[in-house]
């Protein structure tokens, strides 16, 4: 399909469009916070594979190299918005899911804001294995880094994700308001 691209087939970067918007959107949310950018980052990610197809040189997955390109353009957007420690934007899917239970509800209200805590860095790496599915050698590709800095950010995201989400935290969080 990029091969398509490269050569200027509209219909094939519309399946493109299709396929791919919908994951770069909930991804760039995720890295900068923010619905809006969030938009223009797939958008324009999409728009750079357009104008830019024929540089893919094949050495990795089409996914790995288009979702590299959004991750780049994440961190120079969320650079550009400032960064807002404690800013958390619900995600429209958390509560809109079929699931009417007032503790899975809160259970997904808690780790999105846990997300929302770690960096971009760590979220992206989060993000790629258990939302998208990509492998560490994959992540390595699109973050541009050893596959040892996958594994490390994965461990301390997970210890992190841990920490925060504990039946312990959330014990001495309600304590401290009480």
């Amino acid at each position: 399909m990029l091969a398509a691209v490269a050569e200027g087939d509209v219909t094939a970067f519309e399946e493109l469009h299709r396929k791919y918007f919908p994951k770069l959107m909930h991804f760039a949310r995720r890295i900068t916070d923010n619905a809006e950018s969030a938009e223009e980052v797939a958008n324009d990610a999409l728009m750079t594979v357009w104008r830019t197809a024929d540089r893919f040189q094949g050495l990795s997955k089409p996914s790995s190299w288009i979702f590299g390109i959004a991750y780049r353009m994440s961190l120079k957007q969320r650079q550009k918005l400032g960064k807002r420690k404690g800013d958390v934007e619900l995600d429209e899917g958390l509560v809109a899911d079929g699931s009417d239970t007032e503790t899975a509800v809160m259970h997904k209200k808690d780790l999105a804001a846990a997300l929302q805590q770690l960096t971009p860095e760590l979220r992206a790496v989060v993000e790629l294995t258990y939302y998208n599915g990509y492998l560490y050698t994959e992540i390595a590709e699109i973050l541009e880094c050893p596959v040892g800095t996958v594994k490390t950010r994965m461990m301390t995201a997970r210890k992190r994700l841990r920490e925060m989400l504990s039946d312990e935290a959330h014990q001495s969080s309600e304590n401290a308001v009480a």
